[in-house]
């Protein structure tokens, strides 16, 4: 998996887990909805200011964006 899926798919995985919509996280980021939803899908290249922004409406280290998750590890393995 490439590093713009991987981001987007822990940025899902942690919006959803807060409960979140798009646009709630848009708005903590500042960020358009549009290029959020787009960082998700792994088709935007984010600067690093972008990716700091997220991890800080998010309250998490810029680290845990690009972590693979356990069932990401066993995808991979299989």
């Amino acid at each position: 998996m490439d590093w713009k899926a991987q981001l987007g798919r822990n940025i899902l995985s942690l919006r959803t887990g807060k409960g979140w919509s798009q646009q709630s996280l848009a708005g903590e980021a500042e960020l358009s909805l549009r290029y959020l939803a787009g960082v998700e899908r792994g088709e935007e290249n984010p600067s690093i200011e972008t990716i700091i922004s997220i991890a800080d409406a998010l309250g998490v280290d810029v680290g845990e964006l690009f972590a693979r998750r356990d069932a990401d590890r066993a995808q991979h393995h299989n």
